[in-house]
């Protein structure tokens, strides 16, 4: 019986959303008391850091894509790595803007 799960829409959104909630987890676990969240996406701008931290905000990305292989969810998979690419053109952007 083929598993609900198995959209594109649900791979897209585990890999648009986890990267958020991992770059949430390294503030917190490193600045959580000391700056709040917009202080710190500004010292990340001024310092030329934003993009490193989306870029390594994605890589849990490919542990989620490596699951969805593995358990054979080839649409998800296709998501995930729509999300990934998604991120990679707005870290691009990102490096030339600033």
């Amino acid at each position: 019986m083929p598993c609900k799960c198995n959209k594109l829409y649900v791979g897209l959104t585990i890999g648009l959303v986890l990267p958020l909630i991992t770059s949430w987890i390294i503030f917190y676990l490193r600045f959580g008391d000391t700056l709040s969240i917009t202080e710190f996406i500004k010292s990340l701008m001024a310092a030329h850091g934003f993009t490193k931290l989306l870029s390594l905000s994605v890589l849990p990305n490919l542990l989620m894509f490596m699951i969805a292989i593995k358990l054979e969810r080839l649409l998800a998979a296709r998501g995930i790595v729509t999300a990934t690419l998604i991120y990679a053109i707005a870290v691009i952007a990102l490096r030339f803007i600033q």
